[in-house]
């Protein structure tokens, strides 16, 4: 208990001294791990560089932009300053990045094209300055924007020449790095975001002489896995004193995790110095990685009477600490049917956060004559009407019959439907004609069959122990809490192991 008291006063020291760091990225394609902001507002970085015939780990700062999420055109410029640990290698490298996002709002996807428009690079090393001389790098990406999460995919074609000691026609040779890529993933939601991605290098070194006819002095390959994830995580701190108001918190905290991980196979290395002669090669596997705190945060201790020893204790306590559920009295009700107004704004809450309280210019904007009515059940006037809003313009759920109806309970087949809609994930389930595994699988209604197959697939429901998922029960509030804490824990979780470890660990 007193080291976590320790570590959270740390992370809130580091936060007031230095302020929170936005989701970094992979933010070159040698692959690098990003690490604490410093004082001067550059970043702890390391990578490896093979320019020498051996891998050899640099470290030093990184300036990093802060990314316009909300523009749709923009530049990203880095400069970095790299040694090695003995000092008899230096980095230095600046990167100018131009990026176009086209959205496509008919099928809600996005295309991101990243170009790099300005790249300088000297390496000094005992073997020689090797001065940046051409390059040809273009990425591009698919991203899928769903309710919940956005996923993306790409690739990029890269090819580096430097020259050693001179430039072109005048110099004691060239270094030629051609990179491979595999699909970069990615996805980014309001409980994290993560990028990974593979490459291999393939290394060449040329004496001096006319292109195409020079002689190779040496050549390698490097296999570099690289993932940065931003993570949200929850601690509950008991609470030791016995005259105090309340027996704990939650506290929420934001962590980005950096790895890189790299398999080489490169010239002997005999006693640190590469052996030209010989015909044995170095092959081995090494990875760096590190670890931020970006935000520690206490969250409100919720009030309430009757939710003491009930199954679900935990999950609405955390719930309603995260302000998920709105309680306005000491009363949570666990046992009660939960309504499509209650859930839909839990889920909205979950996917996005709390929504700001509209703005008097904009209520008195929707109650204009001529405004379209979200439903014919629900007023200009109505105090969650910023809600509904949101539900609908995001498909998060339907309505009945031009109706809200948010006062009626939903489903479990509704529910699970609206939570599996909101990942995006229901068109991977399989073509029909085909059977969930649940005992009552003629019960589930045809619209809800693909969310519910899928749902069991990612974790998000389980059903009963006697094999049943009762499609057609109305969800109560203590059902609604679990599969609320079950979605988040996919978000923060699940897709992350499934994007990192996965891919990292082939």
């Amino acid at each position: 208990m007193k080291h976590w008291i320790i570590k959270v006063a740390l992370s809130l020291l580091v936060i007031l001294l230095t302020g929170t760091i936005s989701h970094a990225g992979i933010i070159w394609m040698d692959g690098g791990v990003v690490g604490d902001l410093q004082i001067s507002g550059a970043n702890e970085y390391r990578e490896v560089t093979f320019v020498t015939g051996k891998p050899v780990v640099l470290r030093g700062l990184v300036q990093i932009p802060d990314v316009p999420e909300a523009s749709d055109t923009y530049r990203l410029n880095y400069d970095f300053e790299l040694t090695s640990a003995d000092g008899t290698i230096t980095l230095e490298r600046s990167l100018t990045y131009d990026v176009v996002k086209t959205e496509n709002a008919n099928i809600g996807q996005t295309t991101y094209e990243k170009t790099l428009t300005g790249y300088e690079e000297t390496i000094n090393t005992p073997n020689g300055i090797f001065t940046l001389g051409k390059y040809t790098f273009l990425e591009g990406r698919i991203i899928d924007n769903t309710p919940a999460v956005d996923y993306y995919s790409g690739n990029f074609l890269a090819e580096r020449t430097y020259y050693i000691d001179g430039a072109f026609g005048q110099n004691n040779g060239e270094f030629h790095v051609v990179t491979d890529a595999r699909p970069i993933v990615g996805y980014s939601h309001y409980w994290g975001a993560n990028e990974t991605q593979v490459i291999k290098h393939s290394f060449t070194q040329y004496g001096p002489g006319e292109p195409g006819e020079a002689e190779v002095i040496w050549s390698g390959t490097a296999d570099v896995g690289m993932a940065t994830t931003r993570k949200t995580d929850f601690s509950y701190q008991h609470t030791d004193p016995q005259n105090i108001s309340f027996r704990g918190n939650y506290f929420k905290i934001i962590r980005e995790e950096n790895v890189l991980t790299y398999d080489y196979n490169m010239p002997y290395a005999n006693e640190g110095a590469v052996d030209l002669e010989s015909i044995r090669r170095s092959t081995g596997e090494d990875h760096i990685s590190d670890e931020v705190i970006l935000e520690s945060k206490s969250l409100v201790i919720p009030r309430l009477r009757d939710i003491g020893g009930h199954w679900a204790e935990d999950n609405i306590f955390l719930l309603t600490s995260l302000e998920i559920f709105e309680v306005e009295n000491d009363y949570f009700v666990p046992g009660s049917v939960i309504s499509r107004l209650e859930f839909g704004k839990a889920v909205v809450n979950v996917i996005n956060g709390k929504l700001p309280e509209p703005t008097r210019t904009e209520i008195i904007q929707r109650q204009r004559p001529g405004v379209d009515k979200l439903y014919n059940d629900i007023s200009s006037d109505h105090p969650d009407y910023h809600y509904l809003e949101y539900i609908k313009e995001n498909g998060i759920m339907n309505g009945r019959s031009y109706d809200f109806k948010g006062n009626e309970p939903l489903t479990r087949a509704e529910a699970i439907t609206i939570l599996v809609r909101a990942l995006g994930i229901e068109y991977m389930a399989p073509a029909p004609p085909y059977d969930t595994h649940y005992a009552d699988n003629a019960a589930i209604p045809e619209w809800a069959k693909d969310a519910i197959y899928m749902a069991s697939e990612v974790g998000l429901v389980t059903g009963t122990p006697e094999g049943y998922i009762n499609p057609n029960a109305w969800v109560k509030k203590d059902e609604a809490s679990q599969m609320l804490i079950n979605f988040i824990n996919h978000l923060k979780d699940d897709i992350s192991y499934d994007y990192r470890e996965k891919i990292l660990n082939r």
